[in-house]
């Protein structure tokens, strides 16, 4: 375990000291491959639009431990601080996975089913994501896991966040090209299939402790 904190520590400070990027691919010498995400970097005037950066990272970071210790399927964190997060590899988001024409149709709707039975559950445990568009939803072949939570609140989630979940992510599937109308109508159909079934989100201990964290 040791070796495998400091392999990953040391991927992260590898990419630390590389050309920004707010969003970094990852890989250590065991061949483990995850993600380093970092405070966005822009112009102060889009403050005023925005608001602070380290504010909004801040949020992002936050909303995922939360997520994470309520049971949402999310990726693992496996350091972090107050300027970085690393997470463990969730697969290639849905936004990827629908465009690429090496993988068969047949995976792609049952990865669009599946987020829309992710969402269904989520919103039976009266949460919303905030903006599950597809390039938020990841699926490695097993699960679908949510990413970004720049919008996240952490409220029980009415009605209208929970529609405003679900159009953005039909909106999402309709504009992944000329198969968009199939990607949109499984999410909407798993998702509505699912809503009575659904069992709610429930708090769970998953203590961060299980991952490789190293706050600085």
């Amino acid at each position: 375990m040791k070796d495998r904190v400091k392999d990953v520590q040391f991927a992260i400070s590898r990419a630390l000291r590389a050309p920004y990027r707010r969003v970094t691919p990852c890989k250590g010498h065991q061949g483990e491959t995850f993600w380093l995400k970092r405070v966005e970097r822009f112009a102060p005037h889009l403050w005023l639009v925005k608001g602070k950066p380290e504010n909004a990272f801040a949020r992002d970071r936050w909303a995922h431990r939360f997520l994470w210790n309520h049971g949402v399927p999310v990726p693992r964190i496996l350091s972090e601080s107050k300027d970085y997060i690393a997470v463990e590899d969730a697969g290639p988001s849905l936004n990827r996975l629908c465009k690429d024409g090496s993988v068969a149709m047949t995976q792609r709707l049952r990865a669009c089913r599946a987020a829309g039975q992710a969402l269904a559950r989520l919103h039976a445990g009266d949460l919303a994501h905030g903006r599950p568009a597809f390039r938020d939803m990841c699926w490695d072949g097993r699960q679908i896991r949510f990413i970004d939570f720049e919008y996240f609140l952490p409220k029980r989630a009415g009605r209208l966040r929970k529609m405003r979940d679900i159009s953005i992510a039909v909106l999402s599937a309709l504009f992944q090209g000329t198969d968009g109308p199939r990607y949109a109508f499984c999410v909407l159909s798993a998702y509505y299939a699912a809503q009575d079934t659904a069992p709610g989100i429930v708090r769970v201990q998953r203590s961060m402790q299980n991952s490789l964290r190293v706050t600085r």
